[in-house]
């Protein structure tokens, strides 16, 4: 590189991962009977990443969130989190997180997340909403 005077300017890409937020998780009505099995979701294409060609390292995701569980009151039911399947590896609370596996080129990418809530933990429990707010961290 040739520079005269002050007139160099030198750039230089930043690696850069964008997250499109709003990714839901809905189980949707559940009827709590003995015959009623463990429940699971996931969050389908509303959920993507996009990595520039920069970031080296692969991007890893894990959520802080605790309790990480569907609240209505006093009443709680535990609920996992994976973006494998649905009771696969649970999302890890805290670094690292879990590897994601994305091309890192640019485009936007569908990270599916899972959830599941086993029926031990909901069958006595009073009907109503439940619902939860987690907070996802996207490390790279």
């Amino acid at each position: 590189m040739l520079c005269l005077a002050a007139s160099c300017n030198t750039s230089q890409a930043l690696p850069v991962c964008t997250i499109a937020a709003g990714g839901n998780l809905s189980f949707g009505s559940v009827v709590a009977l003995a015959s009623t099995p463990d429940q699971t979701t996931n969050s389908g294409t509303s959920f993507w990443v996009n990595c520039s060609a920069e970031v080296t390292n692969a991007p890893s995701l894990y959520s802080t969130t605790t309790p990480r569980a569907l609240l209505s009151g006093a009443n709680s039911i535990p609920l996992m989190l994976s973006t494998h399947s649905p009771g696969g590896p649970e999302l890890p609370f805290s670094s690292p997180g879990m590897p994601l596996d994305l091309l890192r080129d640019g485009s936007a990418e569908t990270v599916v997340l899972y959830a599941k809530i086993q029926a031990i933990h909901f069958r006595n429990l009073p009907s109503g909403s439940y619902a939860a707010t987690l907070s996802l961290t996207l490390e790279y």
